[in-house]
């Protein structure tokens, strides 16, 4: 099944990833940088949803642009506002991204506090993250020890092993 459009509600996800480069870049290299990241996550996000059984309806469209204009993580309260949508719709918010989780597009990072802040991902990603315990700044950890994990998993029994890794600290502004 592939993902329907409305013709109404179509994204402009080429123009949202330029706009997000000119609000995030300070200088011409590191948007050449971001913009060819973004433009390689944008088009395998694309793919993902048009090969998934999710229909792209208008609040899931204001939720994807919200999620593309973003550079850090963020709950999903906090998502509602940017995508503009009111407080009654909370429970959409939540519903599309555990939907858009399901088809790989969204990452969960767990707090300390036991809550959850969300960010876009390209599929088939896989990294951990080092979070303040503070103001919740997050960065990315392209460091994964989840292969020696599973196999040392395995050595004692387990099977079907997974793995959730985030590494909590304080940053410099918040120390």
């Amino acid at each position: 099944m592939q993902v329907t459009f409305n013709k109404k509600y179509q994204p402009d996800l080429g123009s949202i990833a330029l706009a997000k480069i000119a609000g995030v870049a300070s200088n011409g290299a590191k948007c050449l940088h971001q913009l060819a990241r973004l433009d390689m996550n944008i088009e395998r996000i694309r793919e993902r949803i048009r090969k998934s059984p999710l229909r792209m309806t208008r609040k899931r469209d204001c939720l994807l642009n919200a999620l593309l204009t973003l550079d850090r993580p963020v709950s999903v309260e906090e998502l509602r506002v940017l995508a503009d949508l009111p407080p009654s719709d909370l429970v959409t918010v939540y519903r599309t991204i555990e939907a858009f989780s399901g088809i790989g597009i969204v990452q969960g990072i767990p707090l300390e506090s036991g809550g959850t802040i969300y960010e876009l991902t390209e599929p088939g990603d896989h990294h951990h993250h080092l979070i303040c315990r503070v103001c919740h700044k997050t960065e990315r950890l392209d460091v994964c020890m989840g292969k020696e994990l599973e196999q040392k998993a395995h050595n004692l029994g387990f099977r079907d092993v997974t793995h959730v890794m985030e590494v909590y600290g304080s940053c410099k502004d918040c120390e």
